[in-house]
């Protein structure tokens, strides 16, 4: 059986794996919202892909205690959500329609286009 991606329980343990320095993407999704059950096979796909063996996964109900912490601090509104931390020069990815990036080069990839597109082209720049 396939290795499933971790979820995330608290803060604490979030700021662990952080602190490891690997490029680290984080799926918050929605459990009633039809693009998160859509687009969560693609996620575990990329999280078995031997190419990402030095990326982090993780998953992130937006209903979990982290996850409304979460929530509040991204202002996050719609799902699914990809957030990207410890990758290093991510100012250096060009702006599409969609994405945001914070000033702790954190990518936000928004609702709208195609998402999966989106991450695998972060995902190529964690694995330069």
């Amino acid at each position: 059986m396939p290795m499933k991606t971790e979820e995330l329980a608290t803060f604490e343990e979030f700021q662990a794996k952080l602190a490891r320095g690997k490029p680290t993407v984080v799926f918050l999704f929605w459990t009633e919202c039809g693009y998160c059950e859509a687009i969560a096979p693609f996620f575990e796909e990329q999280f078995q892909n031997k190419n990402h063996r030095h990326i982090e996964f993780f998953r992130l109900d937006k209903e979990s205690d982290l996850g409304k912490k979460f929530r509040a601090d991204y202002s996050i509104k719609a799902y699914p959500r990809f957030l990207v931390f410890n990758v290093p020069n991510v100012s250096d990815i060009s702006v599409v329609p969609g994405r945001r990036i914070h000033e702790d080069n954190t990518i936000i990839i928004e609702k709208g286009g195609d998402k999966q597109a989106l991450l695998s082209e972060t995902l190529a720049h964690c694995c330069q």
